[in-house]
């Protein structure tokens, strides 16, 4: 155990974690989008704004939302994505990923059982 988990909790600190990593995954749905030609057959109309979205933003709430909403609009199936080329299954794969460290972020937070900080600025409620 390092001296961060007794000050914060080892659950608070598996949400940075988690956060951290939808982070990384987020920055590679961004990078693979880059040599993607045609968003069309990978999901609705809105995933170029939903990526252009993640793209832009600077905090961590807006990561959260903004891969949220890619995920939302990222429709393609494995089997789908053959058809796209390579960029294509670069692209998907990043989202794969996206949609995983998603998930270990919901679980993060549904076990944090508020051991740690709870107000702005990392400090304990009163």
């Amino acid at each position: 155990m390092s001296d961060t988990d007794g000050l914060i909790g080892p659950r608070t600190l598996a949400v940075l974690h988690a956060r951290k990593n939808l982070e990384i995954a987020a920055a590679q749905v961004v990078e693979m989008a880059q040599n993607v030609q045609d968003f069309g057959p990978m999901g609705t109309d809105e995933l170029p704004a939903a990526i252009a979205a993640l793209e832009s933003s600077d905090y961590v709430d807006e990561d959260d939302a903004g891969a949220r909403w890619v995920s939302r609009a990222f429709t393609a199936t494995p089997a789908s994505l053959i058809k796209t080329g390579e960029a294509g299954l670069a692209f998907g794969g990043a989202m794969f990923m996206l949609r995983s460290a998603l998930a270990e972020l919901d679980r993060a937070i549904a076990a944090d059982d508020g051991t740690g900080p709870t107000e702005p600025g990392g400090t304990f409620s009163a």
